[in-house]
């Protein structure tokens, strides 16, 4: 340990020595010079500036001689509040482990609370939701250890707030709800209000509307300020706007800004924006421009990053029915200002809108950037979720053990649990093997008949290579060779049209049934597949295909995919007239999923409950223990899921 401090004392002594004439300035005693009590005791004046108060800080940490001194914590803990405050993260970074390792070597468990809930805010800081969640449950733990039951419930609401911010709405209701139980209504109010307009927030994010203002109205209750109370009251208008009741948000925006608290430039920007949005929402010919204009100069005057995101996305919708242009611009804006915020939220709203509103190239681009995102998003949202899921096993598991063992009645009633258990495995070890027995049948059973479907499948892929084959080489060479000789004299023109059309479709015919390649070129060929129905007056938009986990698809899958695919663009060429077309692929652990949209005609009901086309992609489907579903309300669309 004395290694760690002479770490520490090498890393420290660098920037006291730069402040020497600081010390003498202050005309320390010689007497008292190596005095790290001295040091710290001047660390606490409340006249010193911050860098002042850092330098006696260092100071004390480059005199100090027992590791174990535990004025050691206290400092390392109040140098860490200071680099927070300058805004130097990678320094408190670096103290806050310090603090976690001595707090460890002194058996210092509050303090080893506070180093976790310290890492927790800086973490916070800098927009890492996922390390801030994380150490958030370490500093809780530690603080039910302590049975500081108000600092618990203040982590919780922490979490919930990292939570929501990641999109795990379930688990955010879960956290804020459990604080609840431990927060003191009168000590901290300020949290508790914070608990309820997060549980709000998670309902709002579930669109569980009435919920939502119900939680808000809890959250009131709460409020230590005016200002706090137009942070919940303009939720509360938020979610009038998502139920389309404008009147209602307007009247509400409007009596925020009566508020004493409203009088700051950053409320007052808000209010100015969110009146005027909600009154386009209402009336999208009301001229709000003037007013949205405004907010967005007082925010960039004041570079409110929160606020300036709110105003780009708030005016690329403005734009986006009259101004495409200026629509794309601050789309790309807002884009930007989320990035620099480190809001991954916001730059996925941002992305959506850009994917909508960019030019074809562009959007293809953003739609490759939005998918990489919300995959991000997706995996940090899923560690946090198993993070919260094992903390609360394990807080369970160490419950049940203290209970178990709390009195020596309840160990001899384990001993007679135990002898009972052994029965009751003996019981179901019998019963298993009987179980076992019956599945493995079952499975045997199922397999061979799998096998026997599979077969009889290959068979007709074969059948279908075979006749394509004989299409081509025998029909559609013999019509040309016919044609050839035709050609040879004056024959008539309509017969070597005609001629010339039943070679085009059995040339067609051989292509639509010709081999699929099932291996690495899958994705290649599928994508040209597609692409060889674009033209002049169709487009065709694929998303999220060379994302798709193709070697956890089977190669019959593969197969009745790509025909049904086909298929379906078969039908779009013949039929639709569509102009635009997206094939969309997204994947979950268990499953694969195709998205198939035009906005062509449409087909007509009788079409497509008797058509052969449509059936045959429906029977290929439910061959492979899929599904397919047809939505004909607006041009045609399909919706195809294949577990892997």
């Amino acid at each position: 340990m004395k290694f760690s401090f002479l770490a520490l004392f090498i890393i420290i002594v660098f920037y006291a020595g730069c402040d020497e004439n600081m010390e003498t300035q202050r005309g320390t005693p010689e007497k008292v010079k190596d005095s790290a009590v001295y040091f710290f005791e001047r660390s606490k004046e409340n006249t010193l500036s911050t860098e002042e108060k850092l330098f006696f800080v260092n100071q004390f940490l480059a005199h100090v001689k027992d590791d174990h001194d535990p004025l050691v914590l206290k400092v390392l803990s109040q140098k860490i509040y200071l680099h927070n405050t300058m805004r130097q993260y990678d320094s408190s970074l670096y103290y806050t482990d310090e603090l976690i390792k001595f707090s460890k070597v002194q058996e210092d468990t509050l303090y080893l609370a506070k180093g976790y809930y310290r890492k927790s805010k800086i973490f916070s800081y800098l927009s890492d939701l996922e390390e801030s969640f994380k150490n958030a449950i370490e500093s809780k733990k530690y603080y039910l250890a302590v049975g500081d039951s108000s600092q618990v419930g203040k982590r919780l609401v922490e979490m919930a707030i990292a939570q929501g911010r990641l999109g795990d709405y379930s688990g955010s209701q879960e956290s804020a709800t459990e604080s609840l139980l431990y927060l003191d209504h009168k000590k901290d109010s300020l949290y508790l209000s914070g608990a309820y307009n997060r549980i709000a927030i998670s309902y709002r994010g579930q669109e569980l509307y009435d919920d939502a203002i119900k939680e808000y109205e809890n959250a009131l209750k709460f409020v230590a300020s005016g200002k706090d109370s137009i942070v919940v009251l303009t939720n509360i208008a938020n979610v009038r706007m998502d139920q389309k009741e404008f009147n209602s948000a307007i009247e509400i925006f409007t009596s925020i800004a009566r508020k004493k608290g409203a009088n700051s430039t950053k409320i007052k920007a808000r209010i100015i924006d969110n009146l005027a949005y909600t009154r386009w929402l209402q009336n999208p010919g009301a001229n709000v421009l003037a007013e949205l204009e405004e907010a967005l100069k007082i925010r960039l005057k004041n570079d409110d990053m929160e606020g300036l995101q709110a105003s780009y996305a708030h005016l690329s919708d403005f734009f986006r029915p009259v101004n495409n242009a200026l629509a794309v611009e601050y789309a790309k804006r807002y884009l930007d200002i989320s990035t620099a915020y480190k809001n991954p939220e916001g730059r996925i709203r941002a992305l959506e809108k850009l994917i909508h509103l960019a030019a074809p190239n562009e959007s293809q681009l953003y739609a490759g950037q939005y998918t990489l995102l919300n995959d991000s998003l997706n995996t940090a949202r899923l560690r946090v979720k198993n993070a919260f899921a094992k903390i609360k096993y394990d807080y369970s598991r160490e419950e049940q053990q203290k209970l178990k063992y709390k009195t020596e009645k309840e160990r001899t009633e384990l001993l007679l649990k135990k002898e009972k258990t052994e029965n009751l495995v003996l019981f179901m070890v019998v019963i298993g093997i009987g179980t076992i027995s019956y599945l493995w049948y079952t499975l045997r059973k199922t397999r061979e008949e799998a096998r026997i479907a599979r077969e009889r499948q290959e068979a007709i892929y074969t059948t279908e290579i075979r006749l394509s084959k004989r299409v081509h080489d025998e029909l559609a060479n013999g019509v040309y060779h016919i044609m050839a000789q035709l050609g040879t004299g004056t024959p008539d023109k309509d017969i070597l049209d005609k001629l010339e059309k039943i070679y085009m479709m059995t040339r067609d015919i051989s292509r639509e049934n010709t081999g699929v390649d099932t291996g690495a070129r899958f994705p290649e060929e599928l994508t040209s597949m597609l692409g060889s129905y674009s033209s002049g007056d169709t487009r065709i938009v694929i998303l999220g295909l060379e994302d798709v986990s193709w070697q956890k698809v089977s190669i019959e899958k593969k197969v009745n995919l790509h025909r049904v695919l086909q298929e379906l663009m078969t039908n779009m060429k013949k039929h639709s007239k569509a102009t635009h077309v997206a094939i969309t692929f997204s994947e979950t652990a268990e499953k694969l999923k195709i998205t198939y949209s035009d906005n062509g005609v449409g087909i007509p009901s009788g079409m497509l409950k008797y058509g052969n086309g449509l059936r045959n992609t429906e029977n290929r489907i439910l061959f492979v223990k899929g599904s397919i579903t047809f939505d004909i309300e607006k041009g045609f669309r399909a919706e195809v899921q294949l577990p892997y």
